[in-house]
């Protein structure tokens, strides 16, 4: 992942589910473009951001020795815009993790993924991953899920002016 689009990790079930936070900040270079005078945040991006939490949720299930790749997305919808100051809190859910018990090692992953702005509804999808070992190439991939989930559990600091942590 180059750039990284999950500010923070929320909750985390392994094996089943993931809630994330993105903050939509006016200064991202995607504005630049997209567009003049009334910026949106791509739908792409939406569905990238959906992807990284996807990818940590199955890192995260398998600590880290196994990672996901993207194999297609199936029903995109968009349903308002997100726009600069905008809080996106992502949630993605293993397709059958109600009925699942220790199958957290299958080789491919069904997520549903969606997405809020101030509890509405602003996009969704169906993602499916291949679950692979994280060796080669993948292992320095995994590498960099592991200290991201380090980074994103930290707790904030406290911009208060009071000192300590929020």
């Amino acid at each position: 992942m180059r750039f990284l689009f999950v500010d923070r990790l929320i909750a985390v079930d392994p094996g089943r589910t993931i809630e994330t936070l993105k903050n939509v900040s006016a200064t991202e270079d995607v504005f630049d473009d997209h567009f003049p005078g009334y910026p949106i945040f791509p739908g792409a991006l939406v569905i990238e951001t959906f992807e990284q939490a996807s990818q940590l949720l199955i890192g995260i299930s398998h600590d880290f020795a196994r990672v996901g790749t993207l194999r297609g997305v199936h029903r995109a919808a968009f349903r308002h815009f997100v726009r600069p100051g905008d809080q996106l809190r992502v949630r993605c859910e293993r397709a059958g993790a109600s009925e699942l018990r220790s199958r957290a090692d299958d080789a491919t992953w069904t997520v549903s993924a969606t997405a809020e702005v101030d509890g509405r509804r602003v996009a969704s999808a169906t993602l499916d991953l291949d679950v692979i070992e994280a060796v080669d190439e993948h292992k320095a991939h995994a590498e960099r899920l592991r200290e991201a989930v380090r980074v994103l559990r930290a707790t904030p600091v406290d911009a208060s002016g009071r000192g300590g942590f929020a």
